[in-house]
């Protein structure tokens, strides 16, 4: 039997992780500011796909290739009102698109799942270092600190500052050398956890750094028990709350 290591360093991802947002309603309701009805049920499929797309197109939101984070946005929602309205002027989809890029960067189109101040709250007073690891642009900073839980975390690593992103091992590294520059603590990646909702990057990205890994599953998707045991998946915060508490709680 592995011998238990207690945990130093938890890392969260924070989008479907511990904020959630639902992009259907705030896509149409500010569509509708500007005279623009939408699908909701297309629009879904049409963010996913235009996502997946122009993520291979420009990696780390466009952080290499020269369009910039603001500029890889407005291209999504460029495609996606022009899927449903092929008639709309460029200067109309800017005006969409900075009142989205606006709002995702405040807590009007982020909202806290269920169990996560409880959740951060207990981690804090067990004396862990926490973190976050997501990929993300410049405006994870200003979402955490409006919806008010960046004081949790010692650092937050985003993809874009850092330039790399999930699954690749280098910036769970990074998350590793952070933690030295701050807090003076040499931490081996078997102390450290990392807790998302993504399989790729988040459960298997945190693996092949060597860190242990959870996976939060909010909805009930079935998850292939070969890539991830079921014993780490989670369907809410409360009961990940619950199994670290019996991790953290044990005797040494």
């Amino acid at each position: 039997m592995i011998k238990f290591v207690r945990p130093r360093l938890i890392t969260f991802d924070v989008t479907d992780t511990l904020l959630m947002t639902n992009l259907e309603k705030h896509y149409a309701e500010i569509g509708s500011q500007h005279g623009l009805s939408i699908d909701p049920h297309k629009l879904a499929r049409s963010f996913k796909n235009n996502f997946r797309k122009l993520s291979l197109e420009h990696p780390v939101y466009g952080k290499h290739t020269g369009i910039g984070w603001k500029n890889w946005w407005r291209q999504i929602v460029h495609n996606i009102f022009k899927e449903q309205h092929n008639y709309i002027s460029d200067a109309t989809l800017d005006k969409v698109a900075n009142s989205l890029i606006k709002c995702y960067g405040t807590s009007l189109c982020w909202h806290k799942y269920p169990g996560t101040i409880e959740l951060l709250e207990y981690l804090r007073e067990k004396d862990l270092i926490l973190g976050v690891i997501s990929n993300f642009d410049e405006r994870l900073e200003a979402v955490l600190k409006d919806t008010r839980i960046r004081f949790y975390f010692s650092f937050v690593l985003t993809s874009y500052d850092f330039g790399i992103e999930k699954p690749d091992t280098l910036i769970f590294n990074e998350a590793l050398r952070l933690t030295k520059e701050r807090h003076n603590i040499n931490i081996i990646p078997q102390q450290a956890i990392h807790i998302g909702d993504s399989i790729s990057n988040d459960y298997i990205g945190a693996k092949n750094a060597n860190w242990n890994a959870i996976l939060v599953q909010h909805n009930n998707d079935v998850i292939d028990e070969k890539k991830v045991p079921t014993k780490d998946v989670f369907r809410n915060l409360q009961d990940l709350k619950l199994h670290l508490s019996t991790l953290l709680d044990k005797d040494i």
